[in-house]
């Protein structure tokens, strides 16, 4: 009973700790996240963080679970109202660019995760993230059975270069979006329309029996 007690009471520091962090994250942004912010946040010693964590990168490792969990569920939520597989596909790249629009920083922080020098291996980031593939995958299946999406098109692949493409596009809006609206007034929303035209349009069974 004493040794449930002393996991329980472990459990909540830790948690305690991460919804500091994560409210530090939301407030500063991944460059300057700091320990010495998240301890005074929790209002604890910076030691007692270090007993949980043993670096900055390990604490956000464990906020990009959330933030991911977050992406997917966005998802679901987005091509729930749909019924045909073309249509859900896009769904899912525009809340994608919502989710970066209302979540900028757990967009951020994904990234920051994906990066080949982020050594730290985060289970539950990886398997959240395979089952948003494994989630995409089965729309193109359904979309393939139902003679909608081309049939040759690997599903793998093809999530992964929609994603790919998704996520290039949404990095393009990021980083050109003043130049854009001040030199030719186009709209960031009529840049992604017309990416995701042209994914649907790239991908569509034009061959129908």
């Amino acid at each position: 009973m004493k040794v449930g007690s002393k996991h329980q009471s472990a459990e909540m520091r830790r948690q305690q700790i991460l919804s500091a962090a994560d409210l530090v994250l939301i407030d500063v942004g991944i460059e300057d996240f700091t320990i010495d912010q998240v301890a005074v946040r929790a209002n604890i010693a910076k030691g007692t963080v270090y007993k949980y964590f043993k670096s900055k990168d390990e604490i956000l490792a464990e906020l990009s679970t959330k933030a991911v969990s977050l992406l997917l569920q966005t998802f679901q939520q987005a091509t729930a109202k749909h019924n045909r597989s073309i249509e859900k596909l896009k769904a899912i790249c525009w809340a994608a660019y919502r989710y970066y629009q209302t979540h900028n920083t757990y967009h951020e922080l994904l990234a920051y995760i994906e990066r080949p020098e982020f050594d730290i291996n985060v289970q539950g980031y990886i398997k959240i993230s395979q089952s948003i593939q494994d989630f995409c995958e089965s729309i193109v299946i359904e979309g393939q059975k139902k003679g909608e999406i081309n049939p040759t098109l690997n599903p793998q692949l093809l999530v992964r270069v929609i994603w790919a493409t998704n996520i290039g596009v949404i990095q393009f809006v990021q980083t050109k979006q003043k130049l854009i609206q001040n030199i030719h007034e186009t709209p960031m929303d009529e840049v992604i329309n017309i990416s995701v035209q042209m994914m649907a349009s790239g991908i569509v069974n034009d061959k129908k029996d």
